[in-house]
């Protein structure tokens, strides 16, 4: 029996409380252990038509800004037992391995239908040259529904591999019921802003450095992934209690095929969301990509109203600290008279950008023939004075001078060469059009039921925030960065591979006291990524004048995020290296920095990769230098290099958080997550240590209301007895103490 049909509609109906698309590091087996195992590894996915699927009518032609279809789904029913070749490792482990192969395809993605694995068990999926990997995940990816989505890897071959421990507590189950075929081109190696004219008007948030609110506001704005197949913007709002909830809003029809799917299963949809934070290029005159290893999966469906195009989400787990998100404030005001507006957005996909209109609003009726929207409902931008919007943008939020989310893009026909009539739902018209939950902002966004007409923004982390400390960015100079070459008759990146055999570089910080680093970025000129070339290692020290102690080290493993900007879409999947970028490395641990100065570094271990390198601050433009270079097993200062001496700086951010207090430190070292399941008022609790923990929970009047014991680095605290509101839960282990506030 064939075990897959074809298919374009959305098919699979459940609930969705899945975790997100977190890995967990770690690597598949090595070829060599698995190269006597291909008989029968592969199956193949079938023909399709095409050219049929190309020429879908294109939905941003009747006026929305849509989102854009990239691959071909197949329904499958993949398992254990009835695919793929199994074989028992020397020292007892089990595995299963399964091939898929789809002729042609630029990229394949699959959804397991059945997700459940005992502790110890993995789950690797990479293309057959292993240039991309992802992976590990793991039980702590297990989900009350047992669902798992997973990325693009690129290619028309893809490798699940599963490693189940020798004596597991349960069997594991897996079940891949669902096949992407990419058909679209992805990401080529330069951002559109670089090249190509109808984007060149489209500015990055690097370049308002100056305007600390822009700033601020467009850590809110996230790009989405849909079933797998479209993609959309959508922006994280406050609501009225502070509690950090992470609902997300966007445009309704980016979720119903651009109003082409009858009595659609929102539910179903929003559990196939995937969410991009802080996908923005760290420069402004030439723009390069930005971060893509942060995403949540996974949303639970709150309200829709496609006559207002609104569609309220809320994530099935909050963004952590180091992704820094923010949760934009809002207005109901029908106000037009409060420029500049400006609209962040990703166009196609692609890199963060932000508009600029400079006049007063009006509203307007905007209409479609697929959807007959409220009558003037719409803000109407008739001219932006910087930029535009693109297909891809809609969901896409619009803030007046107050910085706040005053509407949402829902549909308009804006180019850089006509930069006009674009419409946003007025946030005003989807407060309350309807008396039933499911299709209102207000009982979602307003539960502290004060009748607020504005809303000022949220920082969720605000007590203990995170920070990315660059000494190129703080001073306005991602601009002016440059990958030195060593002048003759030397040879090589100085601070790369070179004739000097120098592989190992540093960045020096002094922080605040006191410190904890979630982990690095780096921004990169364009690096040979041919398979196995490269192995790269980040690496912590800390030291008195130079580096000197190693703190902590952790692979430069590119096992990252992709997107489409050349056809309007955007997929999750290898992050080649071959142009210029930014990536973010999160540490497995974060590592605590005791004392106020350390140094962010890396050491290149393979000499197969000539090319790896990490920007640095052009010559003649630092005041003083913080980079240090190993020569012969002593570092040095970049100032003092043998050959081409000069004061500059690398392109290495780290992410602190600073601790005041032995408490707040032992929570960071502990590595503390919450999220609450409202729905069940169930609190999930993950601990780096498992034994001696106590849960209380209190009123926010300090009354003890709940006490739990915790032994396990995984719990479930139920809080069914309390009633729904706003707590504050802590948790103490032998003298340390973490709190932070929660909402039932």
């Amino acid at each position: 029996m064939r075990r897959y049909n074809i298919t374009y509609i959305l098919l699979v109906v459940f609930a969705v409380s899945i975790q997100s698309q977190v890995s967990h590091g770690g690597g598949p087996l090595p070829a060599v252990m698995t190269r006597s195992y291909q008989h029968n590894l592969f199956e193949e996915m079938p023909s399709f038509d095409l050219e049929s699927e190309l020429r879908i009518e294109d939905p941003s032609s009747e006026g929305l800004r849509g989102g854009y279809r990239f691959a071909y789904k197949f329904i499958t029913d993949f398992n254990r037992n009835n695919s793929g070749t199994s074989f028992t490792l020397p020292d007892g482990r089990r595995v299963w391995r399964l091939g898929i192969r789809s002729h042609g395809a630029l990229s394949i993605n699959v959804l397991f239908t059945e997700y459940e694995l005992p502790e110890g068990a993995q789950v690797f999926l990479y293309n057959s040259s292993r240039t991309h990997v992802l992976g590990a995940f793991n039980h702590l990816n297990n989900s009350t529904m047992g669902l798992l989505p997973v990325s693009p890897v690129e290619g028309d071959e893809l490798i699940v591999e599963y490693i189940e421990p020798a004596v597991p507590a349960f069997s594991g189950r897996l079940t891949i019921g669902e096949v992407n075929h990419g058909y679209r081109p992805l990401l080529k190696g330069y951002e559109p802003g670089d090249n190509r004219s109808d984007y060149a008007c489209m500015a990055s948030p690097a370049c308002f450095g100056e305007d600390r609110e822009y700033a601020l506001i467009s850590r809110s704005v996230v790009l989405l992934t849909i079933d797998g197949v479209t993609a959309c913007t959508g922006v994280m709002v406050n609501n009225t209690l502070n509690d950090g909830k992470p609902y997300l809003l966007t445009a309704s029809h980016c979720l119903n095929k651009n109003f082409g799917v009858t009595s659609p299963d929102y539910e179903a949809v929003a559990g196939r969301i995937v969410c991009f934070f802080n996908y923005t290029s760290p420069t402004c005159d030439s723009l390069i990509r930005g971060t893509e290893e942060m995403s949540v999966s996974s949303a639970i469906y709150r309200a829709v109203n496609e006559k207002s195009d609104m569609a309220l989400l809320e994530l099935a787990e909050a963004p952590p600290a180091y992704y820094q998100p923010y949760y934009a404030g809002w207005t109901i005001e029908e106000r037009g008279d409060k420029p500049p507006y400006a609209g962040i957005h990703h166009p196609r996909a692609s890199v963060k950008r932000i508009n600029i209109c400079e006049d007063r609003l009006r509203m307007r009726t905007f209409s479609i023939k697929e959807m007959d929207f409220y009558s003037n409902s719409h803000w109407n931008v008739a001219l932006w004075s910087e930029g535009s919007t693109d297909g891809g943008s809609s969901g896409s939020p619009l803030f007046d001078s107050s910085h706040r989310l005053t509407g949402y893009l829902s549909g308009g026909a804006s180019t850089c060469f006509a930069p006009e009539d674009d419409y946003y739902v007025a946030f005003s018209k989807a407060w309350a059009p309807s008396d039933n939950a499911s299709e209102q902002l207000k009982i979602w966004l307003d539960p502290a039921g004060n009748g607020s007409q504005t809303l000022d923004g949220l920082d969720p982390y605000d007590i203990n925030p995170c920070y990315r400390l660059s000494n190129i960015g703080d001073r306005k100079l991602q601009d002016s960065i440059s990958n030195t070459r060593l002048s003759a008759p030397a040879s090589g990146n100085l601070f790369g591979i070179n004739s000097l055999q120098t592989t190992e570089y540093a960045e020096g910080y002094h922080t605040q006291g006191s410190a904890w680093i979630d982990g690095v970025y780096l921004v990169t000129p364009a690096i040979d990524d041919a398979p196995g070339s490269l192995e790269v290692e980040i690496r912590l020290y800390e030291g008195n004048g130079s580096p000197r102690t190693l703190l902590h080290s952790e692979t430069f493993n590119p096992v990252y995020r992709e997107l489409s900007l050349i056809d309007s879409t955007f997929i999750d999947t290898k992050k080649r290296l071959g142009r210029a970028q930014e990536s973010f490395v999160r540490f497995s641990r974060p590592v605590h920095v005791p004392s106020g100065v350390f140094y962010a570094g890396y050491k290149i271990k393979s000499a197969a990769n000539s090319s790896f390198a990490v920007y640095n601050l052009s010559k003649g433009l630092a005041s003083g230098n913080t980079a240090w270079i190993n020569n012969k097993g002593s570092w040095i200062q970049a100032s003092a290099h043998p050959l081409d001496p000069f004061a500059t700086s690398l392109f290495i951010d780290p992410v602190v958080r600073y601790s005041n207090d032995s408490s707040s430190e032992a929570a960071q070292r502990e590595d503390v997550r919450v999220w609450v399941d409202t729905s069940r008022k169930q609190i999930h609790i993950r601990l780096s240590y498992a034994d001696n923990n106590v849960c209380r929970i209190y009123s926010t009047g300090g009354q003890l209301l709940q006490e739990n014991t915790i032994n396990a680095s995984e719990s479930i605290i139920s809080a069914y007895s309390l009633n729904s509101g706003v707590y504050i839960l802590q948790i103490r282990r032998n003298h340390s103490s973490y709190a932070q506030k929660i909402f039932l």
